[in-house]
């Protein structure tokens, strides 16, 4: 009989942690998307037309303005313990989602479920980076990141399927299942994680005031043009009342020994250009999967069907370029060139729809969003793994988590700004998202190169 050796037990652990960290970024992703398909039966049963948006801006605000907090709450309490922790609140918060009887109820739920899925998603990418080595660390968070891809993929097909064939309460309840699996692999197979080196403060008079700053801001972007009105008095008021707590936390974190996001953090030009480069990614990301639908659906009266099929070949190529751009940073480290490159094979795919617009043949169009997804998924990991090199691992939870916040923000933005010049001109829709890409490549072309690499290679020294 074989004998089991010591390093095969430590292999199996690894890809059993990734294995949970894989199924906790798709719950994650997936609740974004999938109560797109089930919203006109939930309105129908919980009488809620009035506040159709609201269940997607409640679980998109929370889980925004919560990501960088749990990057710091895993800095201080642990990787293990704060994901555990978010499963399990990710898992109830599901089940009151479905048993809510009413919209209040649901936005609220909606809500608190987000601001888990947030813990979930930094959490995921956090553990990822500190499990592997620079030179794997790229690759493996490339198959991260292609979760995203399969959420956009799954999320509204899975809600249409549910909801006709069970009832839209099992758009919830089919988290259950999927968590406790998620649970039981990273509590057996995760290591705690915890650096003594690390803070054990909490910074919570910061926590308070940064997230008095972003809702109100957040909120106008969010429901600008639907609950908000644009240039109305209480438009106006929230975003005063955001930029004077965002002042005033600036101020706090200056003087905090533990802050939420450390002065270093955004003085770190490396940090700068990355989170730049991963908002102006997702601005453009989010400005299609606007583009698109509107175009088939609204101009050229195509079904619904057709909408959805359309964009299958972006959602597939993020998978794929999430994959392969882990591969190849990887193994060849060229983060200016692969950054350059990526957001060059982006911008191919949008260059078409500018010329063509209306008259887009649907081959091309299927090239287009092809060449968008497959680009943008490429460098998700380049830009993930950059600020890496230059931050001690005891900061990584909060590195990693503001480069997402930064991220998500852009989508945020984009998709009401956006949203509401889509009905005046959609060559203005396509020519901002180019006009984006090209900001993320001027970023990516003056990353310093040298000292990301200087970087990894001291960490491999130690």
């Amino acid at each position: 009989m074989l004998m089991t050796t010591q390093n095969e037990i430590s292999q199996r652990k690894v890809s059993l942690t990734m294995a949970g960290l894989m199924f906790c970024l798709l719950l994650s992703a997936l609740d974004n998307s999938i109560v797109s398909t089930a919203m006109p039966q939930i309105i129908k049963d919980l009488h809620g037309l009035r506040h159709y948006s609201l269940p997607f801006t409640s679980y998109l605000l929370f889980s925004t303005v919560v990501i960088p907090i749990a990057g710091k709450l895993s800095d201080v309490f642990g990787r293990k313990k704060i994901v555990l922790w978010g499963i399990v609140l990710f898992m109830l918060t599901s089940l009151l989602c479905a048993l809510s009887v009413n919209m209040g109820m649901l936005i609220a739920f909606r809500g608190m479920q987000g601001a888990c899925g947030g813990v979930l998603a930094s959490s995921a990418f956090i553990i990822t980076s500190e499990l592997f080595p620079p030179q794997e660390r790229g690759k493996k968070i490339g198959i991260l990141a292609s979760m995203h891809g399969l959420a956009s993929l799954l999320g509204p097909l899975a809600g249409g399927l549910i909801t006709d064939y069970l009832s839209w309460q099992w758009i919830f309840f089919v988290n259950i299942p999927v968590g406790l699996v998620a649970y039981f692999l990273l509590k057996k197979n995760l290591s705690r994680m915890k650096h003594p080196d690390s803070s054990n403060q909490l910074d919570l008079k910061g926590i308070l005031v940064f997230l008095l700053a972003l809702f109100p801001f957040l909120l106008c972007f969010a429901e600008g043009g639907k609950m908000l009105k644009w240039g109305s008095p209480m438009m106006f008021a929230l975003f005063a009342l955001s930029f004077v707590m965002l002042w005033i936390f600036v101020r706090l974190e200056r003087q905090s020994h533990s802050p939420l996001l450390p002065t270093g953090l955004l003085q770190n030009k490396i940090f700068r250009n990355s989170a730049f480069s991963a908002s102006m990614g997702y601005v453009a990301l989010f400005g299609l999967i606007l583009y698109v639908p509107y175009l088939l659906q609204i101009v050229l009266k195509k079904s619904a069907t057709i909408s959805g099929l359309t964009m299958l070949p972006m959602s597939l190529a993020m998978v794929l370029g999430g994959v392969i751009g882990g591969i190849l940073i990887s193994r060849f480290l060229r983060f200016r060139l692969s950054g350059i490159l990526n957001f060059l094979l982006a911008i191919a795919g949008l260059v078409p729809l500018l010329i063509f617009s209306e008259a887009m043949p649907m081959p091309l169009l299927i090239i287009s969003v092809l060449l968008v997804g497959l680009g943008i998924g490429m460098n998700f990991p380049i830009i993930n793994l950059a600020p890496q090199s230059v931050f001690p691992v005891k900061q990584l939870g909060i590195v990693i988590s503001t480069l997402e916040f930064f991220q998500v923000m852009g989508g945020v933005i984009s998709t009401s700004v956006l949203g509401n010049l889509i009905h005046s001109s959609l060559r203005t829709v396509v020519a901002l998202c180019i006009v984006a890409l090209l900001m993320g490549l001027v970023s990516m072309a003056t990353l310093d190169e040298k000292t990301i690499r200087e970087g990894f290679e001291k960490q491999r020294r130690r």
